[in-house]
């Protein structure tokens, strides 16, 4: 399940972890520049208002993605 799919369907917040990433070579790339790696357990602590970017944890860093990064990277719930 992708990371935009998991909030489509459930609450706006919990624990993930990153189980791979699909999607364009380049948004792939920048994702994993930004420090996420698969295997990372991360929290999504919400979302902009009017569907707009998610805001994920991990470790001490917060980052915003927006839906087509979200759509990228794929989810299992821990």
């Amino acid at each position: 399940m992708t990371l935009l799919n998991y909030v489509q369907k459930n609450s706006l917040s919990g624990d993930l972890q990153i189980t791979d990433f699909v999607g364009e070579a380049s948004i792939c790339e920048r994702l994993h520049e930004m420090g996420l790696h698969k295997g990372q357990k991360i929290t999504l602590v919400g979302r902009a208002p009017l569907k707009g970017p998610l805001l994920i944890q991990f470790g001490t860093s917060f980052i915003a993605l927006r839906a087509e990064e979200a759509q990228c990277t794929l989810i299992q719930a821990l």
